[in-house]
């Protein structure tokens, strides 16, 4: 890691764990620290993943760490297993993991049924031209308000989705196609979408660079 790990939620929302901290990558095979008030922690890389990337490498142990610092909070045991790239939380919680380029994000929650977060490095223009009809649909477009680029609204509405789809999937193996999630409405914190008819709200942090979004379902 190459920051601090912050316990700072950028949300309002009571009852979240928060840990996120900054990366780089590299070739190490286990991510310690020792700054944790509560000891030292350190998380190895499972055997599939010794020969991975370094880029994935550096990924799963930055948002293990994390997730990991987040359940020691909460006061759970800091495991976390696998199914396929999807992690699996301790009974009775409700977790997510994100990354980006260089960001790791982990929130646990006691109190909700299920949590969905997701961070993402703002895209290219290019790129958002090539993907929005993928991502969004007209009547979705016209909601872009007139002083935000392109392509950190469209960045920003991809995240929010993400977020959904991680909440939803802690309780399905099925998760919707991205035109199956309707986005409604924008404001300056959060959104409001659709899902077959059902109303979500995603809250949201934007910049210039990046975007983290944030779903909590059922406190």
């Amino acid at each position: 890691m190459i920051s601090e790990i912050s316990s700072h939620c950028p949300f309002d929302i009571p009852g979240l764990f928060w840990r996120e901290g900054r990366f780089s990558i590299s070739q190490a095979m286990t991510l310690t620290t020792s700054a944790d008030p509560l000891g030292r922690l350190e998380i190895t890389l499972p055997d599939d993943l010794m020969t991975a990337v370094p880029k994935r490498r550096s990924e799963y142990l930055a948002g293990r760490l994390c997730a990991a610092l987040a359940l020691r909070a909460a006061g759970q045991a800091v495991h976390v297993g696998r199914n396929g790239r999807a992690p699996v939380w301790p009974a009775g919680v409700a977790g997510s993991i994100s990354h980006s380029d260089s960001r790791a994000i982990a929130v646990v929650s006691l109190v909700h049924r299920a949590v969905g977060v997701d961070c993402e490095t703002v895209m290219a223009d290019d790129l958002a031209q090539k993907l929005r009809g993928e991502i969004i649909g007209n009547a979705e477009a016209q909601l872009c308000p007139p002083n935000l680029p392109f392509a950190s609204f469209l960045t920003l509405v991809f995240s929010a989705k993400e977020a959904l789809f991680k909440a939803l999937y802690a309780h399905s193996d099925t998760v919707p196609a991205f035109l199956d999630i309707v986005l409604t409405e924008m404001a300056a914190d959060h959104l409001r979408m659709e899902l077959h008819g059902e109303p979500v709200q995603v809250h949201h942090r934007l910049t210039q660079l990046e975007c983290v979004t944030l779903v909590a379902l059922g406190a």
